[in-house]
């Protein structure tokens, strides 16, 4: 035992030994939203704590983050696989529950690492101390993130303090156990490198399963990252230690200053670029790529494209020039709410339905709404809405590719334009011998302004999540005519729509 256990005489109900792993031993494991919250509790009373050594908050605080991990474990996981289908206050409430979690994690290692620094005996200790902190930043920066911000404006000011003061007193690089176990031996600065690659992988075009993903991506890959004091190749960014700000991509006005430091994915670039193209070769999840859960191949080659092209030294380009302007928009969401604004010759079923969006700016390929923070609760990055300009009467079909949720409570929307009009069309799935079977559904085809028409060899049909088959055929309604179609392909999987394309095998007559 350790000599400082011995002398402890605190009062803190968890300063003793025993009764500290009696005390957390009895949290329920029943209620993971109840026990991260009364952990996280027990995290934020040793800041206050009188006469507790810091050799002792330091095990009381792994104490605690071990019996956390369980709850952390399943509350992720029910928040990423079912939270499409969870009311409003459960998705908020699991989300408060972890977020709190981590801040008062990374508040607690902070606080030990600062009451542990004069303390000759524990010096060894203090790369695991800093890289924990950092690490808890990270996971709650994450979670910010899944939410599509706003992220914790102190958060970039701590987690440079830390990395800062690990630089200062030279072990920013030493190797160092984190946490025990396989995968569990990091640095201070790979710590810091993952909070700063994952901010700028531009996650907010990505839904929260891919987030989690692209997280885990740049957690592996992270030894491949570089940083240093002066820019150089591979060094895409910057971050300025002495403001509390976020990392930027550099530009080339930008001089450099002795606070910055410019770092970038180095030569993960292109371990990532041999990921993906093993994937597509095998259309397996490479085993070497080490995720931590199992993840579908399509989702995976999806993250690691939109990786790929961030990383970029030269950023993606928008498609369009975007044009500033003013205008209003009524929206619907999801393919059900489209269908219901629609009648089967395509005109509106209702002149009032829907939220009422401002449009600040559009181009041919899409537009950026701006909606306050308390409306579209429904908006998911992937998810299909139907748009309609207060002085139209088409409705037209988009995605929402991009959703940032500001400081001024107000919730930024970027949306790819599929069409500006649109048609309900009925599906009827048919047989091997040519005969009709159940399932009939309702669905969307796009015109020819936008991809194809039954005046072409092609269709293109938005449909129920699920409802492409590359197998089966469909008779389809359109226009008070009836066709059979054949798939073709499958464009895209969103969040709650499938749209595939089809050819035209015959008029029925």
């Amino acid at each position: 035992m350790l000599g400082w256990m011995s002398k402890n005489r605190s009062q803190h109900p968890l300063a003793d030994e025993k009764k500290a792993r009696d005390l957390l031993a009895d949290i329920p494991a029943s209620d993971p939203y109840r026990a991260l919250e009364e952990l996280a509790y027990w995290l934020e009373s040793l800041r206050s704590a009188e006469d507790l050594r810091p050799g002792r908050v330091w095990e009381i605080i792994s104490l605690v983050d071990r019996a956390a991990k369980p709850h952390q474990r399943k509350l992720s996981q029910e928040y990423l696989e079912v939270s499409s289908r969870l009311q409003k206050f459960q998705e908020q409430r699991i989300w408060n529950g972890v977020v709190e979690f981590w801040r008062q994690l990374a508040a607690a290692y902070e606080f030990c690492f600062a009451q542990s620094v004069p303390v000759g005996a524990l010096r060894p200790l203090l790369p695991s101390m800093v890289a924990r902190a950092i690490r808890a930043h990270t996971l709650e920066l994450k979670w910010a993130l899944m939410r599509y911000g706003p992220v914790d404006p102190t958060l970039w000011g701590r987690l440079s303090a830390l990395y800062s003061q690990a630089e200062g007193a030279d072990f920013a690089d030493r190797v160092c156990e984190v946490y025990p176990g396989p995968f569990g031996d990091s640095t201070v600065t790979r710590e810091y490198l993952k909070a700063l690659m994952l901010m700028m992988s531009s996650n907010g075009n990505l839904p929260p399963r891919k987030l989690e993903i692209g997280e885990r991506v740049v957690a592996q890959l992270s030894e491949f990252f570089v940083v240093q004091a002066t820019p150089g190749p591979g060094c895409a960014y910057l971050v300025d230690l002495s403001a509390a700000k976020p990392p930027a991509r550099l530009v080339a006005r930008v001089a450099p200053q002795s606070a910055c430091r410019y770092f970038g994915p180095g030569s993960a670039s292109d371990r990532l670029r041999k990921f993906i193209e093993r994937l597509e070769t095998s259309g397996n999840v490479p085993p070497d790529l080490n995720l931590g859960a199992d993840f579908d191949a399509d989702s995976v080659v999806d993250v690691l494209r939109h990786l790929e092209r961030q990383w970029a030294v030269v950023p993606p380009e928008r498609s369009g020039e975007r044009r500033r302007t003013f205008s209003r928009i009524q929206v619907v969401h999801e393919l059900e709410g489209i269908l219901g604004v629609l009648t089967v010759a395509g005109t509106a079923a209702s002149l009032d339905m829907g939220e009422t969006w401002t449009v600040e700016n559009e181009s041919e390929q899409g537009f950026g709404a701006v909606i306050p923070a308390s409306g579209g609760d429904w908006i998911r990055v992937g998810g299909a809405l139907g748009f309609r300009y207060e002085d139209g009467h088409s409705w037209g079909v988009g995605v929402v590719r991009r959703l940032v949720n500001t400081d001024d409570n107000q919730r930024y929307v970027g949306i790819q334009t599929l069409t500006r009009g649109c048609n309900r069309i009925r599906l009827v799935p048919i047989g091997p011998s040519g005969r009709p079977l159940d399932g009939a559904q309702d669905a969307v085809m796009l015109p020819s302004g936008a991809r194809d028409s039954t005046a072409s060899a092609e269709v293109t049909v938005l449909m129920r999540l699920g409802g492409f088959s590359g197998q089966r055929n469909f008779e389809m309604t359109a226009y008070d005519r009836r066709y059979v179609i054949a798939p073709k392909a499958l464009v895209e999987a969103g969040a709650d729509f499938d749209m595939g394309r089809f050819r035209l095998v015959q008029r029925v007559l």
